[in-house]
């Protein structure tokens, strides 16, 4: 699936960001410099400054421009707010990211999973269990479980690699939306000897369900991270009342 202009741009505009190029509450180039720069219309970068404003990297201000919002931080951060697989946060944080698959399993949907995931019950499924590394440190256990009808044919290679370019570069499904659960969770046994907790006894539980175009939820994964050097973006947005 080729990548669309905007989202080109959108990258390599969230790339200077991050990387200390356009500075904290520094104006970005205009749209019409943009537009010439990247050879695309002003729509386009419209787009893509849109991505932005979404993500929490930049303000729109009337009559002034665009004004970058977001600072540098020196840990990793997941967006919350956005859509992204840890290939791409680790990509987006420059930390080198390895995956080890511990598990490979198909089965179907129980009564208490379809409960906790708004799967139905007795769909068939891959449940997929794997410990990231980032920077060669262990800091998260995903146990990730793919509608086997949207996800067939999983293999360790791709466990390993990425599912979601899987998705969408192979089998065309384009992932649309997801809701996120965050809690602090007790760290268990499993736990203890499979991440670095840096002398804390505690996990961040993120638990998500993911839906494609077609409104289908395809995968719910509950992923716990170590609370070392780890933080979560979100970006907020006042919505206008009636007054």
């Amino acid at each position: 699936m080729a990548q669309a202009k905007y989202d080109q741009i959108f990258q390599t505009l969230r790339g200077r960001i991050e990387s200390g190029a356009y500075g904290f509450l520094e104006l970005l180039p205009s749209e019409n410099t943009l537009a010439e720069e990247f050879g695309c219309t002003r729509n386009t970068v419209r787009k893509a400054l849109a991505l932005l404003v979404a993500q929490g990297y930049v303000q729109t201000m009337q009559g002034r421009g665009v004004q970058v919002i977001s600072r540098p931080r020196a840990t990793s951060t997941f967006l919350v707010g956005g859509i992204e697989s840890l290939q791409e946060a680790a990509e987006r944080n420059r930390v080198p990211l390895s995956t080890h698959m511990i598990s490979l399993e198909e089965g179907v949907v129980d009564a208490e999973m379809a409960e906790a995931s708004g799967m139905a019950e007795g769909a068939g499924i891959i449940s997929v269990k794997r410990l990231r590394l980032l920077d060669n440190v262990p800091l998260i256990v995903d146990t990730s479980y793919f509608l086997a009808s949207v996800v067939p044919h999983l293999t360790q290679q791709i466990v390993e690699s990425s599912v979601y370019a899987y998705l969408e570069q192979v089998l065309g499904v384009r992932v649309a939306s997801a809701t996120r659960r965050i809690t602090v969770e007790r760290a268990t046994a499993e736990d203890r000897d499979l991440i670095h907790l840096g002398g804390m006894d505690c996990v961040v539980v993120v638990s998500s369900a993911t839906f494609d175009s077609a409104g289908v939820l395809f995968e719910y994964t509950r992923s716990r991270h170590s609370p070392v050097d780890f933080a979560f973006q979100d970006t907020a947005h006042r919505l206008p009342t009636e007054r």
